[in-house]
């Protein structure tokens, strides 16, 4: 199952994707740089929760 991947400044949707385990994306709209990581490298039905992303803006 495919994940929404949006920027943490402005909610722009940057990317989907399933099974990254860190990713860093710069946000074409607002320039922000953003950090998503899995806190898990087993993929599950649970992935779909928020909880199990870290995202950081800088």
């Amino acid at each position: 199952m495919l994940r929404d991947i949006r920027c943490g400044k402005c909610n722009r949707l940057l990317a989907r994707s399933a099974g990254v385990t860190h990713l860093q994306i710069k946000c074409s709209r607002c320039g922000a740089l953003n950090h998503v990581k899995t806190l898990s490298l087993e993929q599950s039905s649970l992935d779909d929760k928020e909880s199990d992303l870290d995202r950081h803006t800088l």
